[in-house]
């Protein structure tokens, strides 16, 4: 069981783990199979290594890093952003078909009715996606390979893990992957946090001067990692207990988060 606590409102319910974060047909039946069988799977192995304080491998950071490449686009935040992205995708891809077919007209006159009817055809088609982008365009955005320079970026990365057993102290929530938007994670000043249970945060930088184990972290990170949770979340911020703090916390309207690195 976990509890859930709503962002903004601080409305809050406790429930079974299966039963969160869960969205009936969210993904089609072929990438909640892909999912479970090639991301998960292997990805929970892991989860459990990091749990148990034990330092992992080169390997176990490659699959890691294409399961947290996978979360940040499998969420309903990145599926409402490639539909905020969609008008603007749709006008590129737009003026660089008809550029492409102008072209063609020039080059072959004969053709211009049958190139002005595909012309509209296409105008069509993109007005439907700059509304209403299909679903399998996300679909298949989701596999790490789709975004490789971001998974190279990751496993590239240093990572160290937060740990803090004093009492559970990590939120998660329904978008858990955290980076600073306006700087992306190639920058020398990046950071991604991913909290990986109620005791242990993971924080990649690029920093070469830091340990990749385990170090103890202060209240004053335990707060801005959680600060980046609440920040990031869609809708919901999860945790194992149900504790005075958490409510007032998420209720707050403006995160002021900070760098770490």
């Amino acid at each position: 069981m976990l509890w859930a606590y709503e962002k903004g409102t601080g409305n809050k319910f406790n429930t079974q783990i299966k039963s969160l974060a869960n969205i009936t047909d969210f993904y089609s039946e072929e990438t909640e199979q892909y999912l479970a069988n090639d991301i998960e799977g292997p990805a929970n192995e892991v989860l459990d290594k990091i749990r148990s304080r034990h330092l992992i491998s080169e390997e176990d950071k490659n699959t890691f890093a294409e399961y947290m490449a996978v979360m940040w686009k499998r969420v309903p935040r990145a599926k409402e952003y490639l539909k905020n992205m969609a008008p603007r995708l749709a006008d590129e891809i737009g003026k660089k078909l008809s550029t492409d077919l102008s072209y063609i007209v020039e080059q072959a006159p004969e053709k211009t009715e049958f190139i002005e009817k595909r012309q509209k055809e296409i105008d069509d088609i993109l007005a439907i996606y700059a509304t209403d982008p299909p679903k399998d365009i996300w679909l298949g955005n989701i596999p790490p390979e789709r975004t490789p320079r971001i998974v190279e970026a990751m496993k590239a990365m240093t990572w160290t893990f937060w740990e803090f057993d004093q009492y559970p102290a990590f939120l998660t929530c329904d978008n858990p992957v955290f980076y600073f938007t306006w700087m992306g994670v190639g920058k020398k000043e990046s950071e991604i946090s991913f909290p990986i249970s109620s005791h242990i945060v993971l924080w990649a930088t690029w920093r070469a001067d830091l340990p990749r184990n385990f170090i103890t972290a202060s209240s004053q990170i335990v707060k801005e990692m959680n600060r980046r949770i609440v920040h990031n979340a869609n809708r919901f911020a999860f945790h194992c207990r149900d504790e005075h703090w958490i409510v007032p916390f998420i209720k707050k309207e403006i995160w002021k988060l900070n760098r770490i690195a």
